[in-house]
């Protein structure tokens, strides 16, 4: 990537405020900057101005795509399909297309750690950046996760480690790769955004298939979309499994209800890390994200007495089967970030007691195969449907489980609750995004936790 932006006429598009710090870098690197966005002055609210004070041109609003083969480099926020018929015009004309991360990656002096997948990012990302600064490492953590970096990495040496969330939207167009990669698993998600699962599945990719020898990769062995990722990485191969792994692999795994590294490079072919019962998480996926992450941080240099430490304190990130509270014998846990089938499943599959699901929300376009797999195999006492796909979800259930539909949010859970028993658990898990009714799963989440502990506080007020 040309690093030298002097005198370039460049265009951001998306002006949210992860792009503040890049248009901020680009300015000061002398380009000129012309900001597109398809919201208008007032819905940009106070970044607006933020914009404006930065004395970049903007062009906001309907035609924020037009004229784009005027510019030298063209800057995409994540999210943005790359089969607009503007962005096919511009590539097609030799538009250079990039984003605010690989400029990330290409100045960044630091060891940097991409972790993708369709679930388990955040959680594993937390757990590696825990594991790193428990080692004593300089550790940063963003991407995905809600942080952006740029604005930090001249602050950054050699001797920092970043751990980075990475989406498919952020991966899409990268023409560099981490040091360390990882990818936790791939399912269907985001085809209301990609244009098929292929497009997907090449975007997850790009982690690792611009490493060179001296990097790493981790795949799950047991994830089948992942095979034969191994055949095309140019760097060396680890896996992760909850089952021992061949002789022959190195990797971290479960073997005797203890978490073993095996790395076959090393003087010590082998590391016990702790047992599992150590691991706070509820969930098999989450003894995946375990191991996952102890050897993600094994290869960067952490100390196995910092992973296990980690392991043992971790109790997880909000709206990830995160309890909420327990109300007439009723257990109620937020599970808000399961956007997509897969998550879903996993959700579910987490409980031996009889469950009140709450699903529904926006629709992505992906199959309800995988939550009807798990409904055949929990049945779970009820599931209560809401938002746009409750008419989907019905009927990809339907004979499986009682459905009851709610028209609102707060009815869903009102419903849930008067059909579990003492015992019993209500669990938000979506398996959808949230767009439909609220901004973000962080939103729905929250409101998911308001109107449980508002139920709490009405059943035992404060004297």
């Amino acid at each position: 990537m040309d690093l030298n932006f002097k005198g370039k006429n460049v265009a951001v598009i998306g002006l949210g405020t992860e792009n503040i710090p890049l248009i901020k870098y680009l300015k000061d690197a002398g380009a000129n900057v012309c900001g597109r966005d398809m919201k208008n002055s007032d819905k940009l609210g106070e970044r607006y101005q933020t914009l404006l004070n930065l004395g970049i041109e903007l062009r906001l609003g309907l035609g924020y795509l037009e004229g784009l083969t005027q510019y030298d480099i063209v800057f995409l926020t994540p999210g943005i399909p790359r089969s607009l018929p503007e962005l096919v015009e511009a590539r097609r004309k030799g538009v250079r297309f990039s984003s605010q991360m690989e400029l990330f990656f290409n100045i960044c002096p630091a060891t940097i750690i991409g972790i993708t997948g369709s679930s388990g990012k955040t959680t594993t990302t937390t757990l590696v950046g825990n594991m790193l600064s428990g080692s004593g490492f300089d550790t940063r953590i963003g991407g995905n996760i809600g942080r952006v970096l740029l604005s930090e990495v001249m602050d950054m040496t050699p001797r920092t480690k970043v751990v980075l969330e990475l989406s498919s939207f952020q991966l899409q167009d990268m023409k560099i790769s981490p040091e360390i990669a990882l990818i936790t698993n791939i399912t269907p998600n985001h085809l209301d955004v990609h244009k098929d699962m292929h497009e997907y599945v090449e975007a997850k990719k790009q982690i690792y298939l611009h490493q060179t020898s001296e990097n790493a990769v981790v795949f799950n062995a047991e994830d089948p979309l992942s095979t034969g990722f191994d055949k095309e990485a140019p760097s060396r191969v680890y896996y992760f499994s909850k089952r021992p792994l061949p002789e022959g692999l190195s990797g971290a795994f479960i073997r005797d209800g203890w978490i073993v590294i095996r790395d076959l490079n090393a003087v010590t072919k082998e590391l016990l890390v702790c047992s599992i019962n150590d691991i706070r998480l509820l969930g098999l996926h989450n003894q995946e994200n375990v191991l996952a992450a102890s050897l993600v941080a094994y290869l960067v240099g952490a100390k196995i007495e910092a992973i296990a430490q980690a392991i043992r304190e971790f109790k997880g990130v909000d709206h990830r089967l995160e309890y909420v509270a327990t109300i007439g014998g009723v257990r109620y846990y937020n599970d808000s970030i399961a956007t997509s089938p897969a998550r879903a499943k996993a959700g579910l599959l987490s409980f031996s007691e009889p469950v009140v699901l709450i699903a529904g929300g926006y629709d992505k376009k992906i199959p309800f195969d995988e939550l009807r797999e798990a409904v055949l195999q929990k049945r779970p006492k009820a599931v209560v449907t809401v938002g746009d796909t409750s008419q989907k979800i019905a009927e990809a259930l339907f004979g499986l489980a009682p459905i009851y539909h709610a028209e609102t949010f707060e009815k869903a859970v009102d419903t849930a609750s008067s059909l579990a028993d003492p015992g019993d658990c209500v669990l938000l898990s979506p398996a959808c995004a949230s767009f439909d009714m609220f901004a973000s799963y962080e939103e729905r989440g929250k409101e998911f936790r308001r109107l449980v502990l508002k139920k709490a506080e009405e059943l035992n007020p404060q004297s």
